[in-house]
């Protein structure tokens, strides 16, 4: 009989919302102040840092969920909060390339051919974040990856900024997030609500993507 060994359970996945010009940033205080007025922020969490947040009363309002019933948050303040999440952290100073085991080889801004190597060539972490001690330039952390730095088209041999190859909804790049945790990908979106109140915080329109660690 073969023995199947244990393994530490998934990631469900996470909805980033970034400005769509990932050299845009809005201040901390200024994102929380506008998702605390719409009802997306509840309690900060108590099991986590400053920029952690359960899950507001709107939420339902705001996000469009399919897919498995989700548990709406509130003011909950529990080391353990079921349901989505809210993360926001401060802004980085350079763009910060995200991606996870879900994202999908990037599309040349010139051509459209995707990197199918595109894992063996990310970039350095950014300036002002620091990648873990043993990870190598070519395998930088999924979140402080430097989206300045170019990466090169095997097709047409073009060099574009990684923040300009075209990710789809499966990656991106930013200097502002606010991540909803607990959110698989594709089963929750954000309505007009959202998108307008984000749009009007100075950055200009933005996107959202999905990422599983």
């Amino acid at each position: 009989m073969q023995i199947i060994p244990r393994t530490t359970s998934l990631h469900t996945g996470r909805l980033v919302l970034a400005p769509a010009d990932p050299l845009q940033a809005v201040d901390q205080a200024t994102i929380i102040a506008a998702l605390h007025r719409l009802g997306l922020l509840g309690g900060q969490r108590s099991d986590a840092a400053a920029s952690a947040f359960a899950a507001g009363p709107a939420l339902g309002a705001l996000i469009g969920f399919t897919g498995c019933a989700v548990q709406f948050g509130g003011e909950g303040r529990a080391a353990i909060d079921v349901g989505p999440w809210l993360r926001i952290p401060p802004p980085s100073e350079a763009p910060r390339l995200f991606w996870g085991r879900n994202t999908r080889p990037p599309r040349c801004p010139a051509c459209g051919a995707p990197l199918r190597s595109w894992r063996e060539r990310l970039p350095v972490a950014a300036a002002g974040d620091v990648a873990p001690a043993s990870s190598a330039p070519a395998s930088c952390d999924p979140t402080s990856c430097n989206a300045v730095q170019p990466l090169r088209c095997d097709a047409c041999e073009t060099t574009s900024p990684a923040l300009r190859w075209r990710w789809g909804r499966h990656g991106g790049a930013a200097r502002s997030t606010v991540s909803i945790e607990e959110v698989f990908p594709g089963e929750g979106t954000p309505l007009p609500a959202l998108v307008k109140a984000l749009d009007a915080l100075g950055a200009g329109p933005w996107v959202f993507f999905y990422i599983q660690d």
